[in-house]
């Protein structure tokens, strides 16, 4: 928190003005303080949330991630257990064709 000490003797020196508005700007001062103050509070609330918040996205998205593989697995696991062994066969054999085009042009 910024604690500011404002000499009356000093302001009234410099601005030579009334203490009336002395006074209206030093109330001004200390109402900008604690609105900074606030707003440095607020912002630091923000930020926590913001951490918060990817925190949880970040979990969520690993969350997807498993559920993906697991669902991609379950998909394998059916279609082995088919009972067309020729046609699994060939779905594999398609399979390690692609994976071995991947890989060529991952390589070149």
């Amino acid at each position: 928190m910024i604690t500011t000490k404002i000499k009356f003797r000093y302001i009234k020196n410099k601005l030579k003005d009334s203490p009336q508005n002395i006074e209206i700007l030093f109330d001004k001062i200390n109402s900008l303080i604690k609105k900074y103050n606030n707003l440095k509070t607020e912002n630091l609330e923000i930020k926590n949330k913001i951490d918060l918040l990817e925190n949880q996205n970040e979990k969520l998205v690993k969350d997807l991630r498993n559920s993906k593989l697991n669902y991609q697995s379950l998909k394998i696991g059916k279609f082995l257990d088919s009972d067309n062994k020729q046609y699994v066969k060939k779905r594999i054999d398609k399979m390690i064709q692609d994976l071995d085009f991947c890989i060529t042009n991952l390589s070149s």
